[in-house]
């Protein structure tokens, strides 16, 4: 795992929270613990006094690099987001023809979704928090997915794989949106990987047989 220093900023490079010099050992050693608390006792229980204490600094001290924990957890959030956003760029600039691109795009968006957010509950928790709020790190995690599905589409007009006369804009947020239904953490608590899997294969044919020329 990449260490978590170097995503207290989002992706956009606005700050959220954030005080003191980026490249300091304090800050690591704050994040490092954030995240291990908040995998072990959830992000609601974990208070910023608890993370003073595991590293052996008042909460005051802590607050000299992040202004609330809101601020900490987002720099958190911003390390799983940006592993999965990292993922689906790559696919999106591989070397397949687009339609293949695009099925793998949604399929990586259900998978690490699930990997991430069913298998580790405290993970879930806090994502979900963080989509609720509209934390910066979830909404450039979803400035990321739609970069991506762009991308795809692009190439596939060029190539003649997907019509031409839509709106850009609106196909790739409606791509953005039907995706939810399996991607969203919150979505995903009650339902079994079968209807996953079939609401993956519903969505990825309709999206196709829609951009067909």
């Amino acid at each position: 795992m990449k260490d978590m220093a170097e995503f207290i900023e989002t992706t956009d490079g606005v700050p959220t929270g954030q005080r003191g010099p980026a490249e300091h050992e304090r800050r690591a050693q704050i994040l490092k613990a954030a995240d291990e608390h908040f995998r072990h006792y959830g992000y609601s229980k974990t208070s910023v006094a608890a993370l003073g204490r595991a590293i052996g600094v008042s909460a005051a001290y802590i607050y000299r690099f992040f202004d609330s924990k809101q601020a900490i957890g987002e720099a958190v959030v911003a390390q799983v987001l940006s592993e999965m956003d990292a993922g689906l760029h790559e696919i999106a600039a591989g070397p397949e023809l687009a339609t293949a691109r695009l099925r793998r795009l949604l399929l990586s968006m259900m998978q690490c979704s699930c990997d991430r957010f069913l298998k580790d509950q405290k993970v879930h928790e806090i994502v979900v928090v963080a989509m609720e709020n509209n934390w910066c790190a979830t909404v450039d995690h979803q400035h990321a997915v739609e970069k991506a599905i762009r991308q795809v589409i692009i190439d596939g007009r060029e190539s003649g794989e997907f019509e031409r006369k839509s709106p850009l804009d609106e196909i790739c947020s409606a791509i953005v949106a039907a995706s939810l239904c399996f991607s969203h953490p919150k979505l995903l608590e009650s339902e079994s990987n079968e209807e996953l899997d079939r609401r993956l294969t519903i969505v990825t044919s309709l999206v196709l047989r829609s951009l067909a020329p």
